[in-house]
C-alpha cells in the first residue's frame, strides 16, 4: 500500500508540473506571438492617469503590444491643435482580427486652455482624420489634470458615441456628444469665434432655439430643413 501511495504522489506531481509547463509556454507563446484576434470574452481596462479618474474598457479587444511613447501633436476636425506627454501606446486586436491601437495620457490643465481656462470640467470630443481616429479629452479641475485618451488604426472605426459612453462609460446626461459624422455643436457660450471649448452643451436642434445668431453662424441654410422652417417662423432667414 505504501508504495501504491507513493505512485499516487508522483502522478499528482507530474500533473501539476505539466500544468505548470503549460501555463509558462502559452504565457512565452502570447507574449512572442500577438493573437491574431481576440475572444468575445476578452478586454483591455486601462485606468488613464492611474487614479480612477477617467477608465477605458475596450470590450471584445486583446493586447498586442504596450510601450511609452514620445510627445506629439494632432490637430482634430474641428481645427483643435492638441497634443499629448508622458503618453502610452497599447496597441490591440478586436474579435473580427482588425488591429488599432489606444494612446492615453495625463498632463498638465496649463497646456490645454481651451478646455481649463475656468473651474469647470469641460472636454473635447473630436475626429483625428490623419489617424483615423477618435479624441476624447477632459479637464477635471479637482485633479488638476486633464486625461486624453485618442483610438485609432486603418482598420478601426469609433465613433464618438462609443468612445464616451461604451468605452469610457460616461454619463450621457453630463457628457453629451459635441460632434458626429453628421452634426456639430458648438458651446452654448459661444464668443464670436473665440474661446471654442467642448463642455456640456447643446445639440444642433437645441442650439437652434437657444441662440440661432450662433447656429447660423457656423451651419449652412439648408443643412436641416427642419430647423430651418423653425427658425424661418420665427424670423430668422
Amino acid at each position: 500500500m505504501a508504495n501504491v501511495g507513493k505512485v499516487v504522489v508522483i502522478l499528482i506531481g507530474l500533473f501539476v508540473a505539466l500544468l505548470l509547463i503549460a501555463f509558462i509556454v502559452g504565457s512565452a507563446i502570447n507574449l512572442l506571438v500577438p493573437p491574431s484576434q481576440a475572444l468575445y470574452s476578452d478586454k483591455i481596462v486601462e485606468d488613464i492617469g492611474g487614479d480612477n479618474a477617467l477608465v477605458a474598457t475596450l470590450k471584445g479587444c486583446a493586447q498586442i503590444n504596450r510601450k511609452d511613447v514620445s510627445d506629439g501633436n494632432f490637430k482634430t476636425d474641428l481645427n483643435f491643435n492638441l497634443g499629448w506627454k508622458n503618453a502610452k501606446n497599447i496597441s490591440y486586436v478586436d474579435t473580427y482580427g482588425h488591429k488599432g491601437y489606444v494612446i492615453v495620457w495625463k498632463d498638465s490643465p496649463n497646456n490645454y486652455p481651451d478646455i481649463s481656462s475656468t473651474n469647470q470640467t469641460r472636454y473635447i470630443s473630436d475626429y483625428v482624420s490623419s489617424m483615423n481616429g477618435t479624441c476624447f479629452l477632459v479637464n477635471f479641475p479637482d485633479k488638476n489634470a486633464v486625461y486624453g485618451i485618442i483610438v485609432a488604426g486603418d482598420d478601426i472605426e469609433c465613433s464618438e458615441s462609443k468612445l464616451m459612453y461604451d468605452i469610457l462609460d460616461l454619463n450621457r446626461s453630463e457628457f453629451t456628444q459635441t460632434y458626429s459624422t453628421t452634426s456639430y455643436s458648438y458651446p452654448s457660450s459661444y464668443d464670436s469665434g473665440s474661446g471654442h471649448y467642448h463642455t456640456v452643451v447643446p445639440d444642433r436642434y437645441t442650439l437652434s432655439r437657444t441662440d440661432p445668431g450662433a447656429y447660423y453662424d457656423h451651419y449652412e441654410y439648408g443643412d436641416n430643413y427642419d430647423i430651418d422652417n423653425y427658425l424661418e417662423s420665427e424670423g430668422y432667414d
